[in-house]
C-alpha cells in the first residue's frame, strides 16, 4: 500500500473560462485539492480541431484557481487527423506527451488518466520514471477508440488498477483486451452536492419566467442523434400540453411546441433550471455514466432514460422510467405517465434524492484514492 501526495491528470479536455466541457474533471480535481493533494493537470490541445471549429488556442500554460490553491494546467499544442484515424493521432498525443515531458520534469506520485487514450498516450513516461498509472474508463463507446493491438499488451501490464464509471465500461474493458477483473472496480460518477441539490421549484420558476403550473419536462446534453434530442422534441409534440427546456448545443435543434429556453448555460447556472423542471429526459444511445442524469436526480427529478447497461448502475424502478431510447413513442408514453400520475412522478423524485446521496463527488474521491493507494 503507498501513500499518495501528488497527482498527475491527463485528460483530453478541461474547463476553460466560457468553455465549461469536461466539468466532471474539475470537479475530481477540485475534490483532490480539498482532501490535501497536489494536483497539476496535462491537457493536450489539437491544433487541428481549433481551427476547424473556429476557436481560440489556449495558453500552453495557465492557472486555475480551486479552492483558493493553485492548479497548473499544461495545455501542449499537437496535431491530429480526423477521428477514422484515431490510431495514428494516438501516436500523435503520444510524441505529443513525450517532447513536453523532455522539457518539463514531472514528479508526481501517480498518473491518473481520464480515459484509455490518455493512458496510451501517457504510458512511457509513466514507465520510464516507474509512477503507478491508473486508468478512468468513462468513454461512450471504447470499441472506436482503437483499431490495431499496437501496443496495448504493454499497457494492460503496466496499469495498476482501473476507474471504472459503470458495470458496461468495465465488461467493455475486458472484452477489447485492455484490462483485467481483477484491476477494475466500478465508481459510477459523483455529483457536486453543494452545486446540484433540490430547491424551491415555484421560486426557481419565478426566478426564471417560467409559468407557475405548466408540466415542464427538462434535456440537458448536446443536440445530436446519440443523446436523443429530435428524439425528446418529437415525443413531447406526441404527448402534448407540455412545456420545456433543452440544454446544450449542436446541430440536431429541437423544435417542439412550449420550449422555454434552448441553449447552453454554464455549468453552476444549470441546477436552477433543474429545479424548475418536474422530470429529466435523456434517451441516450451510449453512455459510460452520464454525470446529467446524477445531477438531475439530485436535484430531485424522475429520470425518463434509456434501459441500457451504461444506466443499470444509477438507475432502477425506485427513480426511474427506462425506455428504448429509439422509441418514440416510449419516450412519450414515460413522459405523459409522469405528468398524469402525480403519485408515481414523487414516488420517483423521492427514489432519485436518495439515489444521489451515495453518487457524491466527495465519496467518489475518496474512494478512488483508497483504491489507488491499495493497488500501489
Amino acid at each position: 500500500m503507498g501513500r499518495i501526495n501528488s497527482i498527475l491528470v491527463v485528460t483530453p479536455n478541461y474547463p476553460f473560462k466560457d468553455n465549461q466541457v469536461y466539468p466532471f474533471v474539475k470537479n475530481l480535481c477540485e475534490q483532490f485539492i480539498k482532501m490535501g493533494y497536489i494536483v497539476t493537470v496535462i491537457s493536450p490541445q489539437s491544433i487541428t480541431s481549433l481551427i476547424l471549429h473556429r476557436k481560440k488556442m489556449r495558453p500552453k500554460r495557465w492557472i486555475d484557481i480551486i479552492s483558493d490553491k493553485k492548479l497548473i494546467v499544461y495545455q501542449p499544442y499537437y496535431i491530429t487527423f480526423p477521428f477514422k484515424y484515431h490510431d495514428i493521432n494516438n501516436i500523435l498525443i503520444r510524441l505529443c506527451l513525450k517532447l513536453f515531458f523532455k522539457k518539463n520534469k514531472m514528479k508526481q506520485d501517480v498518473v491518473y488518466s481520464h480515459f484509455w487514450n490518455s493512458a496510451y498516450a501517457v504510458m512511457p513516461f509513466a514507465k520510464k520514471n516507474n509512477i503507478p498509472l491508473f486508468v478512468a474508463t468513462g468513454e461512450s463507446e471504447i470499441k472506436a477508440l482503437f483499431s490495431t493491438k499496437f501496443g496495448l499488451k504493454r499497457l494492460k501490464e503496466y496499469v495498476k488498477g482501473v476507474i471504472c464509471v459503470s458495470s458496461k465500461n468495465r465488461d467493455e474493458s475486458i472484452a477489447l483486451g485492455l484490462t483485467t477483473y481483477n484491476k477494475c472496480d466500478v465508481f459510477p460518477n459523483g455529483v457536486n452536492a453543494e452545486l446540484f441539490y433540490k430547491r424551491d421549484r415555484m421560486k426557481c420558476r419565478k426566478l426564471l419566467g417560467f409559468p407557475q403550473d405548466a408540466f415542464i419536462v427538462a434535456y440537458v446534453g448536446w443536440f445530436i442523434d446519440r443523446k436523443g434530442s429530435l428524439r425528446v422534441s418529437e415525443a413531447i409534440n406526441r404527448v402534448g400540453n407540455v412545456n420545456s427546456f433543452f440544454i446544450g448545443k449542436g446541430e440536431q435543434e429541437p423544435k417542439c411546441n412550449g420550449i422555454l429556453f434552448k441553449g447552453s448555460l454554464l455549468h453552476e447556472d444549470i441546477p436552477v433550471y433543474l429545479c424548475a423542471a418536474d422530470i429529466f429526459v435523456l434517451p441516450t444511445l451510449h453512455e459510460g455514466c452520464c454525470n446529467a442524469v446524477i445531477e438531475a436526480m439530485a436535484c430531485g427529478l424522475p429520470i425518463v432514460s434509456s434501459n441500457l447497461p451504461f444506466n443499470w448502475d444509477v438507475l432502477d424502478t425506485s427513480n426511474s422510467i427506462m425506455i428504448d431510447p429509439n422509441n418514440i413513442e416510449e419516450i412519450a408514453d414515460a413522459i405523459r405517465t409522469l405528468r398524469d400520475d402525480v403519485h408515481k412522478r414523487k414516488a420517483l423524485a423521492d427514489g432519485a434524492i436518495v439515489k444521489a446521496r451515495s453518487l457524491t463527488i466527495e465519496q467518489r474521491a475518496e474512494s478512488i484514492l483508497k483504491f489507488m493507494e491499495n493497488r500501489m
